[in-house]
């Protein structure tokens, strides 16, 4: 018996993360319920294969669960947690998927029984559409997910959430609270931030220079991406992480303002080297990692501006059995074509990926 897949998985919160959970987990085999307290969500989740039976109450979700995952906002994790005791069994297992880890880990351990474990998490993606309407299986498919030590789960605990979630192909990851909470409010709410900003920003010289939003192409709409993500969800988020994200905002207004100052000062000197750094430490992202991830070799691949362009190259490298583990549509324009980045999981697939592309009249280029 597979003991991992033997575990009742129960989801609570049936949005665009907990259907995709579900989603995920109901492929490799696993029995999921789930509850979310808007049963048009429920109801949706259980017609899309979400969670494999619908309940009535909470309580019937989560009565016979090994393992609860809370799915819910930030916000209300503690308090899901906390309604859920009196109706689970003894040695029942809690993670969530919130965003901020310190916070929800200092609402939950004051109350949690020494006969249930906790085990923090937070996967590392996500989407701008909400809703389990926007559930995806393949989400989690090699992205980061944080598991997070808590002082009171032992490492088996812990260990056995994991090889639950790696089923889901996401990439596991162990932080303590606080380095999770310093890490994500750089590289994850303070990126949130300025692009609201940047946004914001925008909208307004609309509003004095009508058509400016017009003007709008890829290198704006690729930094502003995120702002259109739910501006609820992203409050509880900052403000749960507060502290955190004020030290990213004072190190960003630090080098913002050292910008500033070499245009100021028509120092090309300054500002180019400052440029320089900048583009130094971009590179670094795609060459050592992927977010938390290990190594991808990444191409670049040129293509026309004609129907099924993207399918021919992905069929040509599919044929020879080369999987695309990332996919990205880096430009395009209109009559030119434009280029796609295409990752693979080690060198010798990139250098075959190549090989294959040439002989097809493809240009590419390792990135």
């Amino acid at each position: 018996m597979n003991t991992v897949i033997d575990m009742n998985i129960a989801i609570v919160g049936l949005g665009l993360m907990g259907g995709s959970l579900g989603l995920s987990l109901a492929r490799s085999g696993f029995r999921v319920s789930g509850w979310d307290s808007d049963r048009r969500a429920q109801a949706e989740a259980f017609k899309i294969g979400a969670i494999s039976r619908l309940t009535d109450s909470l309580q019937e979700t989560v009565a016979g669960a090994d393992l609860v995952f809370v799915a819910t906002p930030v916000g209300w994790i503690a308090e899901t947690i906390r309604s859920c005791l009196p109706l689970v069994k003894p040695g029942v297992i809690f993670s969530d998927l919130g965003s901020i880890k310190q916070m929800v880990v200092d609402q939950v351990s004051p109350f949690l029984p020494d006969a249930c474990y906790f085990v923090p998490g937070h996967p590392m993606t996500g989407s701008e559409q909400q809703g389990i309407a926007a559930a995806d299986p393949f989400l989690f498919q090699n992205a980061a997910y944080i598991l997070v030590e808590h002082p009171r789960t032992p490492a088996e605990i812990r260990e056995r959430v994991g090889k639950v979630l790696a089923t889901t192909g996401a990439h596991l990851l162990t932080l303590g609270a606080a380095d999770h909470d310093r890490i994500v409010g750089m590289v994850s709410h303070l990126p949130h931030l300025i692009a609201a900003v940047l946004a914001k920003t925008a909208g307004t010289e609309e509003e004095a220079r009508p058509g400016t939003l017009n003007l709008a192409a890829g290198g704006f709409r690729d930094t502003t991406r995120v702002a259109t993500g739910s501006p609820t969800l992203w409050e509880g988020i900052i403000a749960g992480n507060k502290q955190m994200v004020l030290l990213a905002l004072d190190s960003f207004q630090r080098e913002l303002a050292a910008a500033r100052q070499f245009i100021a000062e028509d120092d090309p000197a300054g500002l180019t080297d400052f440029l320089r750094q900048a583009r130094d430490v971009r590179l670094q992202i795609p060459a050592k990692n992927k977010g938390f991830l290990t190594l991808l070799h990444e191409l670049v691949v040129t293509i026309e501006d004609r129907p099924g362009a993207i399918h021919e190259v992905l069929q040509d490298l599919a044929d020879v059995g080369l999987n695309i583990k990332d996919i990205e549509i880096l430009r395009v324009r209109e009559g030119d074509g434009g280029t796609l980045r295409l990752a693979l999981e080690n060198e010798p697939d990139a250098d075959r990926a190549l090989a294959v592309l040439a002989s097809k009249g493809i240009k590419a280029k390792r990135r």
